[in-house]
């Protein structure tokens, strides 16, 4: 089962451990955990900075914003993305709330 953040309003924005905006992706779906405690998140893009900035990732700090503020939010201790076909694909370790 995949939740989809609201991305009805500019879809959502993605910054860096130091708050740095790395873009926007037009979609965003977080997948059922396989691997135990791990957030997977499937993100749609055409934002090549945020591309290479979500494929560089190796735990790293990140957050994921709604658009619009209404839908869900993530914020990782740690994240590490890879290129799965037309998506990045996310995984990594929420931060305690």
């Amino acid at each position: 089962m995949q939740s989809v953040i609201d991305t009805t309003e500019g879809g959502a924005r993605f910054f860096d451990g130091s708050g740095r905006d790395l873009g926007w992706a037009t979609a965003v779906s977080q997948r059922s955990p396989l691997l135990g405690s791990l957030t997977i998140l499937d993100v749609t893009t055409t934002d090549a900075g945020l591309t290479a900035s979500l494929v560089s990732l190796d735990r790293k700090r990140l957050s994921v914003k709604s658009g619009d503020g209404l839908g869900a939010s993530y914020n990782f201790t740690w994240a590490s993305g890879y290129t799965n076909g037309p998506q990045i694909r996310i995984q990594g370790v929420l931060a305690s709330r």
